[in-house]
């Protein structure tokens, strides 16, 4: 499979994955457009290769996000492949459920997904199709400790990928599901606990490129290492995961 170019639309395309994937998709021809809360880290990205060009957007703002959306198609021509790569993370402590911080992770993670999801439908529902990519996490597999913010948006976010699966293929649209594991950036930067298989945004943003562009598989996910073990956590008896989790909570963690 080698999918023609066409025009992409990756939200969170300022920095990290996003930025690294706008590079790789204009390299392969396509016509990209980047959203993101800093103007700034947008041009920069704009200005590595021809082909890509900054619409700047927070997601949490809904009405934004739907005109975003459409001039985007007006300018453009069209979306044919929307990505949603924004993300907000913070660490957070054993026992740690301040309610501001949840939201601000799950009104950028997951809700602002939605909001580009029925602004992104709607102009393929126009045009007679497309596709919508979610990034989420290998961290959404599994409940873990010190990621009940992130993790569970990230499992939001697996399950509401595998539901517009099966609701919009009627429709021509289609989604895909990618879970990196480990990616280093500006993000990640700030984690305090060892990180298995750390791979650079760029390596990441190969990876889903090949994915979204050479494969039809519903779910690109990545190292295969951390794929797997955290699979096979989802297989085992609660007993024994939980005895397994406490493993991982600090000595004299918690509030």
């Amino acid at each position: 499979m080698n999918r023609p170019p066409g025009v992409a639309w990756i939200i969170g395309g300022g920095s990290g994955i996003g930025a690294a994937l706008a590079r790789q998709l204009a390299g392969e021809g396509w016509t990209v457009a980047i959203s993101g809360r800093r103007e700034d880290a947008l041009d920069a990205v704009s200005r590595m290769a021809t082909g890509i060009h900054p619409y700047p957007l927070d997601a949490t703002l809904t009405e934004r996000v739907t005109e975003t959306a459409e001039r985007i198609a007006s300018d453009l021509g069209r979306i044919d492949l929307m990505v949603y790569a924004a993300a907000a993370w913070q660490p957070m402590k054993v026992g740690d459920y301040d309610f501001q911080k949840f939201f601000r992770i799950v009104d950028t993670n997951y809700l602002g997904a939605v909001r580009a999801i029925e602004a992104a439908t709607g102009i393929m529902r126009r045009q007679g199709g497309g596709e919508i990519a979610l990034v989420a996490s290998i961290a959404g597999y599994v409940g873990l400790p010190r990621a009940a913010a992130y993790g569970s948006t990230k499992a939001a976010l697996i399950h509401l990928a595998q539901t517009l699966r099966t609701e919009l293929a009627p429709e021509n649209i289609s989604v895909r599901l990618v879970n990196p594991g480990f990616v280093s950036t500006d993000l990640t930067a700030k984690n305090d606990f060892p990180m298995p298989f750390l791979m650079d945004a760029e390596e990441a943003a190969r990876r889903i490129a090949h994915g979204l562009l050479h494969t039809a598989r519903f779910e690109i996910a990545f190292p295969w290492q951390m794929v797997m073990a955290l699979k096979l956590l989802r297989v085992l008896p609660y007993w024994l995961f939980f005895r397994l989790m406490a493993r991982l909570i600090p000595q004299g963690a918690g509030r």
